[in-house]
């Protein structure tokens, strides 16, 4: 076992927690409360890869969908603005499910 997953382990079992999942968890969520700035690339990354939609990363970033679309520009990410054909929007509609 590496030294990380056993320092997981300590964690889990001084702190109560059930898994190494849970310090994981709050771990992140502190990480996150520190510094702001990654919920938006985190949210960026999701869109980009076409894992939530531009609302869902809007609400995941903390902003305004207008705010979003703002921020994709200025990082250079074009949005796919156009209709989808039936196959296509099945495939883009998959992805949200899974």
């Amino acid at each position: 076992m590496s030294g990380l997953a056993e320092d997981l382990d300590a964690i889990a079992a001084a702190g109560g927690y059930d898994k190494t999942d849970a310090v994981v968890e709050e771990a992140v969520r502190e990480l996150l409360r520190r510094r702001p700035e990654l919920r938006l690339s985190i949210a960026v990354e999701k869109y980009r890869t076409g894992t939530v939609s531009l609302n869902r990363a809007a609400e995941l970033a903390g902003v305004s969908a207008e705010a979003f679309k703002a921020e994709l520009a200025d990082r250079g990410i074009n949005r796919d603005a156009a209709f989808l054909d039936d196959s296509s929007r099945e495939d883009r509609l998959e992805t949200f499910r899974e």
